[in-house]
This record gives structure tokens, C-alpha cells and sequence, in this order.
């Protein structure tokens, strides 16, 4: 999928087509989409939503969250971590030249900007020299590291690292930079 280059571009067909891409997002990502990049009013972001109810998705509850499906299915491991790094996505869709789902067994999002390829890595407790392996293995792609806590960070090694992500519960994203070696 292509980023956003205008305000038009983010409406009913474009949140459509991230739902069939990325399988489930949560109904907070597609209005703050709405809001961010469209320039939307409350009202018709609700409306946009209403409409996706109407033949493009279905709106599921799961726990304490609601998220737009295309199909039901069960918000939980892979899919729920891919969710949590749409964040990232969201924070740079205007700068994304594509994007889309990654199916690999560490990357969840693969984007392209300004020419440079870059993943959005989930990493949960206890997978870090995983995700280490993972990353050595990638060749020039670039990562953003989502890590569940702070104390992960120093656990996790790579030359190509952009930045770790740390996403807090009111679905906002911190960025840390990595430390470059020798300092």
C-alpha cells in the first residue's frame, strides 16, 4: 500500500484497504488515522467508521479494546503484536512511500522511505538474541525495535537498529535511540 501524500487520501476506501492488509486494526488506530492525516472532524470520522461497518469490515470487542476485522477472528499473540506496531506505522504514514503486512517470523510491518527499506520488529520478553539473530540477517533494512518494557533494550544488538518503540496504554509511542558502539 502507499503512504499518505494528502488529506483526501485518508477516508473510507484507504482505512478499507489497511483492514484487508493487516488482517485487524484497532478502531483507535483508524480514527486517529482519520484525524491525523485526513483533518477529520469527530463526526465524520465516526461516520467513516460507521460506513466501514457497512460492507468493507466488522467491529469486534476483545478485552478492553474494539478493532475493525474483515472476517471475525481472535485479537491475540502474532496479530495483537502487529497491531501494537501499526503505532509506529501511524506515527509515519505521511513519510512512507509503501507499506504492508511482513510475514516473517520477527518483522510485522516492512515500509518503504525515501528509498530505504525499514521493518517494525515485535520483541517479547525472553526474545531478544532472537530478534538480535533476526536483525543480523537482514542486510540493510533498517529496524524500529517495539519492546514491551525498558529493560530489554540494553538486551537487544544491531547495527541497523533506527530506534526502539515503546508503546504506553494510552496507545502512544516513545521513541529511545540506540547507543552507538564505543560510546
Amino acid at each position: 500500500m502507499l503512504g499518505i501524500r494528502q488529506p483526501s487520501d485518508a477516508g473510507l476506501e484507504y482505512c478499507a484497504a489497511l483492514i484487508t492488509e493487516y488482517t485487524a486494526l484497532d478502531c483507535a488506530q483508524v480514527l486517529t488515522l482519520l484525524k491525523r492525516y485526513g483533518g477529520l472532524s469527530r463526526r465524520d470520522r465516526n461516520h467513516i467508521a460507521k460506513l466501514l461497518c457497512q460492507g468493507h469490515a466488522k467491529r469486534i470487542e476483545a478485552g478492553d479494546r474494539s478493532y475493525f476485522v474483515r472476517r471475525p477472528l481472535r485479537v491475540e499473540g502474532r496479530l495483537l503484536w502487529q497491531i501494537r506496531c501499526f503505532w509506529v506505522l501511524l506515527d509515519y504514514l505521511d513519510r512512507v512511500d509503501r507499506h504492508c503486512a511482513a510475514n516473517t517470523p520477527s518483522s510485522f510491518i516492512s515500509m518503504e522511505i525515501g528509498g530505504r527499506d525499514y521493518s517494525v520488529l515485535y520483541v517479547p520478553k525472553g526474545k531478544e538474541t532472537m530478534c538480535s539473530y533476526s536483525m543480523e540477517r537482514g542486510g540493510k533494512t533498517r529496524y524500529f525495535v517495539m519492546v514491551e518494557e525498558l529493560a530489554q533494550i540494553p538486551l537487544i544488538r544491531g547495527t541497523q537498529i533506527h530506534a526502539f518503540a515503546l508503546l504506553d496504554e494510552r496507545n502512544t509511542v516513545r521513541y529511545y535511540a540506540t547507543e552507538k558502539e564505543g560510546e
